[in-house]
């Protein structure tokens, strides 16, 4: 059975090319899987041996601790900016998560209102 290694959705095409160079540096056989016409399924990198997805995600690992060293957090401003190009390209998505903020804010808070 195969071993999901690496997902792959939400992932910049950069950091993809580089994991499965990475990969493929290192002789790990892999198979990707897209997550299909509605996004509904898995997109990742996937390795058939056991013993060959162990090592696959000690090296995934290790790149990721790096990239993560590397990187330096957004600010406010660029994380809103960045929340508003999300909502551009998937309106529908941002909309529910709207939603979903305002319900559970909502039941949350409701019934300490009816006091006042």
């Amino acid at each position: 059975m195969a071993t999901l290694v690496f997902r792959l959705k939400y992932v910049p095409d950069e950091e993809a090319d580089d994991i499965r160079q990475l990969l493929n540096d290192n002789d790990i056989p892999f198979y990707e899987t897209s997550a299909g016409r509605w996004q509904v399924s898995m997109a990742g990198l996937w390795v058939k041996d056991k013993a060959q997805a162990l090592q696959a995600r000690t090296l995934i690992k290790a790149d990721q601790i790096e990239r993560a060293r590397d990187m330096v957090p957004p600010s406010f401003g660029q994380w809103i900016l960045g929340y508003l190009q999300h909502a551009r390209q998937n309106p529908v998505e941002a909309l529910f998560t709207l939603f979903a903020v305002a319900l559970i804010l909502g039941i949350s808070i409701g019934p300490f209102m009816m006091w006042f």
